[in-house]
């Protein structure tokens, strides 16, 4: 899987502004936004379980792992299921699905909660993009970075379908940064000066 970086070029959003109409929001109406955020917390806890999931699987059939990847990167989520023909491969493939339904829940949480807010989350012209980009071949899910808005968004893609997306995002006059996933995940140096101002502002972290 790859991570990717798009700039749609349409102007920024002010992330303060949207931050505090969100949580003028949660003031004025409490009860709903408890919801709708359990909701939200439910369904990123779904996406991190369905990736840790993959993870594993990854790690106890790689082989097999990898080629159903290969097969998946070449077609439309729709038609994933035809790779399903082993229980390993249903497997894997249960779990792509479920990290694709889980973020499309995210983003119709984000959405909800942009409109009770007053802001735009996630803005039409970005629903449009999103919505290709997770239809395309070989796309695993994509949304909108940060606090949402006209700023930049993302996508996991699946093997090597990636020159694909870019090549999409650019018809769509999407800028793909330069930016990529550190294969080893999150990590702390030793001996990093930033080490101390991380770990004295939390009492807990788990780094794998």
């Amino acid at each position: 899987m790859n991570l990717f970086l798009g700039e749609p070029g349409s102007g920024g959003s002010s992330t303060l502004s949207m931050v505090g109409a969100v949580k003028k929001w949660q003031m004025s109406d409490p009860e709903k936004a408890r919801e709708n955020w359990q909701k939200l917390l439910d369904a990123n806890l779904e996406l991190e379980t369905k990736l840790n999931s993959l993870s594993k699987l990854a790690k106890d059939h790689w082989d097999v792992y990898l080629g159903v990847i290969k097969s998946c990167s070449v077609l439309t989520s729709e038609k994933w299921v035809l790779h399903a023909t082993e229980p390993i491969n249903e497997a894997i493939i249960r779990e792509l699905l479920g990290a694709r339904e889980a973020m499309l829940r995210i983003r119709i949480l984000m959405r909800q909660m942009g409109e009770a807010a007053g802001v735009p989350i996630e803005p039409e012209s970005q629903t449009q993009l999103l919505d290709s980009t997770m239809n395309a071949e070989g796309i695993l899910l994509a949304g909108v970075t940060g606090a949402g808005g006209f700023d930049a968004i993302f996508a996991i893609t699946l093997g090597d379908s990636g020159s694909k997306l870019t090549q999409a995002w650019s018809s769509h006059n999407v800028l793909a940064l330069l930016v990529k996933e550190d294969p080893h995940g999150v990590c702390l140096e030793s001996g990093d000066p930033r080490t101390t101002g991380i770990t004295s502002g939390v009492s807990y972290i788990h780094i794998e």
